[in-house]
């Protein structure tokens, strides 16, 4: 006679046909709620955490939105009354970012209703054109990291050469948005170089305690 399986070996080859089944519904479902799609099987981010993190992406993205409609339209003012002292290269730069950047926002404010709404992160949303979307965003911010460069040096040659028409709360605003944005790049920057020299200097501690 044959021996028998054991039931253990009958439920792990079973759970190993589920693996496999969700793995492979992952790859091909990016559908909401199914297996393998966002909150379906795989989902292992706590609610409550996406959901303060697309509140946070909903509130911070809307005032970001304002204070850019606000500056696209202080430029275009500019252009209209034609302002000679801010008639220059890096005006035209900032014009052109933030036709860009705007509709960019709407679209991530929309996004980022729907993930609320649906209680799903940014990483649960594997679709193609998601994927594609998420690198298109990624070049863009390459190009607001050099629009705050710009926009601070830009907004304060206006400044010391007392540029009159030029002058608006818009303005103001849009300079203290660029140097917040650029201090937070910045201490980003300051924190990550300091985590690689933290890692690369624990070998070398490490190597001089055993001596």
């Amino acid at each position: 006679m044959a021996p028998r399986k054991s039931k253990s070996s009958k439920s792990s080859k079973a759970s190993k046909a589920q693996k496999s089944v969700a793995k492979a519904l992952s790859k091909l479902s990016p559908i909401p709620g199914s297996p393998g799609g966002p909150g379906g099987v795989g989902s292992q981010v706590s609610p409550h955490i996406k959901s303060g993190a697309q509140l946070f992406a909903i509130f911070s993205g809307l005032i970001a939105l304002v204070i850019n409609v606000y500056a696209v339209m202080w430029i275009y003012r500019l252009e209209e009354i034609d302002c000679k002292c801010s008639n220059t290269w890096m005006r035209l730069y900032i014009k052109y970012y933030l036709q860009i950047v705007i509709p960019i926002m709407i679209i991530s404010m929309f996004i980022n209703i729907y993930l609320y709404s649906n209680g799903l992160g940014a990483s649960d949303l594997t679709s193609g054109i998601f994927v594609f979307y998420r690198i298109f965003v990624t070049l863009v911010s390459f190009m607001g990291f050099l629009n705050i460069i710009i926009s601070i040096i830009f907004i304060n040659k206006l400044k010391e050469i007392n540029c009159e028409c030029s002058e608006d709360i818009k303005r103001e605003v849009y300079f203290i948005y660029n140097i917040v944005l650029a201090a937070f790049v910045g201490i980003t920057i300051l924190f990550t170089l300091m985590s690689i020299f933290t890692l690369m200097s624990i070998p070398i501690f490490m190597s001089m305690l055993r001596k």
